[in-house]
C-alpha cells in the first residue's frame, strides 16, 4: 500500500497544497476554523501523518526538546523527568531523554546526539563537576547550542549560561539537623564528600556544620556513592561499626545520607539485616521523593518542590520557543536570583558552588520529620 501523500490531502479535502501543509505542519498561518477542521478530517481518514522535518521548518523549531539525567532508576530524577515530560507533552513538544551514569563520555555523546536532532531546548538535571578540561568541554558545547538560538537550562548546578535552579543544599541540610538535635539525637553518621558532585558535598557539608556549631562531632564518617548501591554499602559499614563499637548510649546512630536514593537503599539494607529503624539506626535523606513517604519506616529528609521544579524548567523552554514565559508561581521570571519553595535565598545570581550565571533561581525543602528519626519510636 503507497504512503499517503501531503497531496492526497489537500485533494481529499478540497483545498491547496500550501493550506494543507499550513494547517498539519503548524504554520503560524493557518487558514479558517471550517478549512482546518476539514483538512484534518481527511488526513485522519486516510491516515497522514506529519512529517516532522516539514513541521520544523514550517514552524522554525523542532518541537522537540533534550532531557539530560544522570541515572533515571533514582526516583529523584525519574520525577523530574516524568514532570517535565507530561507538562511539555501537553504543549505538543516531545522530550528526547537520555541518561549519562555520570560518565563523562557518555554525557558529550549524549548532548551531541541531541543537538544533531535539533532540539529546542536541552534541560540537563543533576550536578557533577568531571575536571577543568572535561567541563570546558560541554560548556563548549552548551555556548555553541545556545548561540545558535537554543534554550539551555540546568537544574542542580550552574551551568556558566542558560537558567539554573540550583537547590539551596547546604543551608537545607544544615536546618534538617538543627531540627534532629533539637528532637534529641546527638549520635551522627555521615557520608564523606562524594568526588565530583558538589551536591553531595554541600549537603555533608551544611549538616556537619550545623553539628559543629552543636558542638557534636559525626561519630563515622563513611564514604559511599550516590546510589542505591551506595546506600546498600552504607548499611554494610553502620552494621559493621555497630559491632565494632557498641555504644554505652540509650540513643540511635543518625545517619545522613545526601540523597533519598542513598538513604532509601541504606533503610532497606538496615531492615535485611536485622537491625531496628530507628531503635538502633536513624536514617534521613534528601530530596523528597514520593518513596521516601511510602517507606517502611517513612524516611526523613528534605522534600524539595521537584513538580515546581520541573513546571519552572517547562516555562523557561516555553518561553524561549514563544510560548507563554510565566514562571512557575505565576509571575514572570526575574532577571537576578529569586527562589521557589519556603525559606530565604541567595540573590546575587550565584549557584551554591560560586559559578556566575545569568539566571539562578535558588530552591529551598521543607524539613521533613518522618518515623525514621522518631526517637519516641526508639525508646
Amino acid at each position: 500500500m503507497p504512503a499517503v501523500r501531503l497531496s492526497d490531502v489537500a485533494q481529499d479535502a478540497g483545498v491547496s497544497l500550501a493550506t494543507a501543509s499550513r494547517v498539519l505542519n503548524g504554520s503560524a498561518r493557518v487558514p479558517g476554523k471550517e478549512v482546518a477542521e476539514k483538512v484534518r478530517a481527511s488526513a485522519a481518514k486516510l491516515g497522514y501523518v506529519p512529517n516532522a522535518q516539514a513541521q520544523a521548518l514550517a514552524r522554525s523549531r523542532s518541537g522537540l526538546i533534550g532531557l539530560v539525567v544522570h541515572n533515571i532508576d533514582d526516583p529523584y530524577f525519574a520525577a523530574i523527568a516524568g514532570e517535565i515530560q507530561q507538562q511539555l507533552f501537553a504543549t505538543q513538544s516531545q522530550v528526547l531523554l537520555t541518561q549519562t551514569g555520570r560518565d563523562i563520555d557518555t554525557e558529550i555523546r549524549a548532548l551531541r546526539a541531541l543537538i544533531a536532532q535539533q532540539v529546542d531546548a536541552l534541560i540537563l538535571v543533576g550536578s557533577h563537576r568531571y575536571g577543568v578540561e572535561a567541563d570546558a568541554s560541554i560548556s563548549t558545547l552548551l555556548q555553541g547550542f545556545e548561540r545558535n538560538g537554543g534554550t539551555v537550562v540546568g537544574l542542580g548546578q550552574s551551568l556558566g549560561m542558560g537558567r539554573t535552579l540550583a537547590p539551596d543544599n547546604a543551608e537545607a541540610a544544615e536546618e534538617l539537623a538543627d531540627a534532629l538535635i533539637v528532637e534529641g539525637h546527638r549520635r551522627f553518621a555521615v557520608v564523606e564528600g562524594i568526588t565530583g558532585i558538589p551536591s553531595a558535598g554541600d549537603r555533608t557539608g551544611g549538616f556537619v556544620k550545623a553539628l559543629t556549631e552543636a558542638g557534636i562531632e559525626p561519630e563515622l564518617s563513611i564514604a559511599a556513592g550516590l546510589t542505591r548501591q551506595g546506600g546498600l554499602e552504607l548499611a554494610a559499614r553502620l552494621a559493621q561499626h555497630l559491632e565494632d563499637s557498641p555504644s554505652a548510649e540509650d540513643l540511635p546512630l543518625c545517619v545522613f545520607a545526601p540523597a533519598d536514593v542513598m538513604a532509601l537503599g541504606a533503610l532497606g539494607e538496615l531492615r535485611r539485616r536485622g537491625i531496628d529503624v530507628p531503635g538502633q539506626v536513624a536514617v534521613a535523606g534528601f530530596g523528597g521523593v514520593s518513596a521516601a513517604a511510602d517507606a517502611n519506616p517513612s524516611l526523613t529528609t528534605i522534600a524539595l518542590p521537584l513538580a515546581e521544579m520541573a513546571a519552572q524548567a517547562v516555562a523557561w523552554v516555553r518561553e524561549s520557543s514563544g510560548g507563554r514565559g510565566a514562571s512557575a508561581d505565576g509571575d514572570d521570571t526575574a532577571d537576578g536570583g529569586s527562589s521557589i519553595g519556603a525559606g530565604p535565598s541567595r540573590g546575587d545570581g550565584t549557584s551554591a558552588d560560586g559559578v556566575a550565571n545569568a539566571h539562578v533561581v535558588h530552591v529551598r525543602g521543607d524539613v521533613v520529620l518522618r518515623e525514621s528519626t522518631a526517637l519516641s519510636a526508639a525508646r
